[in-house]
């Protein structure tokens, strides 16, 4: 109650920079929660959302998408939990399911 007000506008000023940076960080980095509580568990989550972000940004840049940033990322987070697979490793899982099937075709009494 003893501060001036130049101190207390200040003091706003500057939490308000903050309060935009964790909604800028919580609508473009998906960063809802933290995972750890401690400061250095915070830090690093928001680092590595943040390189994330400027690797996406920087890879964005030098392609020749016409898609959007939001897009890509996107992308990127549904291409991340697909198995890739070659085409060698589709056929010989098609011939072992194949093979199973026979066998149990022929185990079975008609």
């Amino acid at each position: 109650l003893a501060s001036p007000a130049s101190v207390i506008a200040a003091n706003y000023k500057a939490r308000w920079g903050i309060e935009l940076f964790f909604k800028w960080l919580k609508q473009n980095l998906s960063v809802r929660t933290f995972l750890g509580r401690s400061e250095n568990a915070v830090k690093i989550q928001i680092f590595v959302a943040l390189i994330t972000y400027l690797l996406l940004q920087i890879q964005h840049a030098g392609s020749a998408a016409v898609s959007s940033l939001r897009c890509s990322l996107t992308e990127l987070r549904a291409g991340l939990f697909q198995r890739k697979e070659t085409d060698h490793q589709l056929l010989q899982r098609r011939q072992r399911r194949q093979l199973i099937w026979t066998r149990m075709q022929g185990a079975l009494p008609l």
